[in-house]
């Protein structure tokens, strides 16, 4: 594993997989919340216009860590492309990809905190 160079921001990548994980549409008043989950994952990193493995040793710490991102990045990313920054939480909440989203956050939160995914 590569050292970190910035573990503060990992752990916020931490949490804002967590939040959109477990983020439910009776949730969205409570913070953190959606919009910094975006935040953190999207806004801080600007893995909206480049790869996440570029990070490989700031905040993630290998290649797996660096796709696993990517797998929970590409539908979030068509979320706000499709409603775009300003719909109500609950529209996200509810969009189609939203459990493709919910589940990839999940086992990418699994991966970077260092926990087992849950065996079905």
């Amino acid at each position: 594993m590569t050292a970190i160079a910035r573990p503060d921001r990992r752990s916020d990548i931490i949490n804002a997989l967590s939040i959109l994980a477990t983020l439910q549409p009776h949730g969205v008043r409570s913070w953190p919340g959606l919009t910094e989950a975006v935040h953190w994952l999207v806004d801080d990193t600007f893995w909206d216009d480049r790869h996440p493995r570029d990070d490989i040793g700031t905040v993630l710490a290998d290649t797996s860590g660096a796709e696993a991102v990517s797998a929970t990045l590409e539908p979030l990313l068509a979320i706000l492309d499709e409603l775009g920054p300003t719909a109500p939480d609950e529209h996200y909440l509810t969009h189609p990809r939203w459990p493709e989203l919910a589940q990839a956050a999940t086992g990418t939160h699994q991966l970077m905190a260092g926990r087992a995914p849950a065996r079905p």
